[in-house]
């Protein structure tokens, strides 16, 4: 294959007494169940507190300062969550914190989610919150799970129970076993649709279903949110895709079906095109750019410059031929200056120095795992050359050693 040539959080009691607020007020944290029982509504979280009549809200130092150590935020998130809610009483604020603490949140998840989510200040515990969290309670989603879910995605707590999360609920647990609606909701950073999108979801999933998709492979399209707008898409465009991808020869119980449909649906027909005349530039004829996008679909999803920086590696410094990369599309996906470049000098010096004398595929070179690399091409070679440890790991280059790749005219390259 290879050619080579060579705790407790206290308010600001100062502030507190400077706005009529007892001290009463502030004892409002307890130790409480991982899920508590629903709050009646005729237990007070913490009692509504009175100002002066001129005053239309909080100072907004005391605002700040009331962030910082109530909250956990930093003085610069502190005070851009102030900026953007105005606060008139703290009892909205601290029956949010209670219930956030009585369900497991820690101060690091609670700062986390109301500085992508300020609002929450002003949400209606019992109204708002408190039915989300006992809804997920309900479906069988753990207090760890919901603290991960709710901290990766805050803004999922501005969606709509009754509009967006029930029913998005209601498609993918006909769609799903129960196990894996909950890893869904319990362990991905999932954005709900919008009311269009989800009319599509349920079709687009009977799609995938009706080509062969398995139960796993929909499972991913669903928890990483990059791939998931896939399943937002106008069913009849989906459909289409879907038959094309198929008709490309992808094999739909295979993950790699599901990556191609995520490259067919990103790109045009124009980005498509573009992409093809990109490879042939780089000596693949359309045939081997197909066998190439079959094995490894997201190829086409890479950008120009880095294509074709890693082919001008691999054919003028390494002498390989533009089809011996295209059997191996993999490559182009791996860091050229952390795993390329290191990867191809310790067999460049290997060969050089005469301790390997048989061609080396070049999938083998990158794709197996760092231990077995190690093991086979460095530190069993050791002995005879003293550098080569530090070759892999980029601290020496194969010039410094008076050695360098050869380019395919012959002349030597470092």
């Amino acid at each position: 294959m290879f050619r080579f040539c060579y705790k407790s959080v206290p308010l600001p009691f100062q502030s507190c007494r400077n706005v009529g607020i007892s001290l009463t007020h502030l004892l409002f944290l307890q130790i409480a169940p991982v899920f508590p029982k629903s709050l009646s509504s005729k237990t007070s979280l913490a009692p509504k507190i009175d100002f002066p009549p001129n005053n239309t809200s909080l100072d907004g130092h005391f605002i700040v300062s009331y962030l910082r150590k109530s909250w956990g935020l930093s003085p610069e998130n502190a005070l851009f969550v102030s900026e953007r809610v105005k606060i008139k009483t703290l009892e909205k604020p601290e029956a949010v914190l209670r219930l956030f603490r009585e369900y497991g949140f820690a101060e690091t998840h609670i700062s986390k989610i109301l500085r992508y989510f300020p609002r929450l200040l002003l949400a209606d515990s019992e109204k708002t919150v408190l039915p989300k969290f006992e809804f997920f309670k309900s479906i069988g989603i753990s207090s760890p799970d919901l603290v991960v879910a709710i901290s990766r995605n805050p803004r999922l707590l501005s969606q709509s129970l009754e509009k967006s999360i029930v029913p998005f609920y209601d498609v993918i647990k006909r769609e799903l076993p129960v196990q894996k609606v909950v890893k869904i909701f319990g362990l991905s950073s999932w954005r709900f649709f919008s009311k269009e999108a989800q009319s599509n979801f349920g079709p687009n999933i009977s799609t995938l279903k009706e080509v062969g998709v398995p139960n796993s492979s929909i499972v991913y399209l669903l928890v990483h949110s990059h791939l998931s707008f896939i399943l937002q898409q106008n069913s009849e465009k989906f459909r289409e895709n879907a038959a094309k991808v198929v008709g490309m020869g992808f094999n739909p119980s295979l993950l790699s079906f599901s990556n191609a449909l995520q490259v067919i649906s990103l790109l045009s027909k124009s980005k498509w095109e573009e992409k093809i005349k990109l490879y042939k530039k780089c000596g693949w004829t359309e045939h081997e750019i197909l066998l190439a996008f079959r094995k490894s679909p997201l190829i086409m999803l890479l950008a120009e410059k880095n294509v074709v920086t890693k082919m001008s590696f691999f054919v003028n410094k390494m002498g390989l031929q533009p089809s011996d990369v295209a059997r191996t599309p993999e490559a182009l996906k791996y860091s050229l200056g952390n795993r390329i470049i290191p990867r191809c000098s310790v067999i460049q010096a290997l060969l050089l120095k005469g301790l390997i004398t048989k061609k080396i595929p070049l999938s083998t070179v990158l794709k197996s795992s760092e231990k077995y690399f190690l093991d086979t091409f460095v530190l069993k070679y050791q002995q005879g050359i003293p550098q080569l440890s530090s070759i892999f790991a980029g601290k020496t280059s194969l010039a410094e050693l008076g050695l360098g790749f050869e380019s395919t005219s012959g002349e030597k390259q470092v």
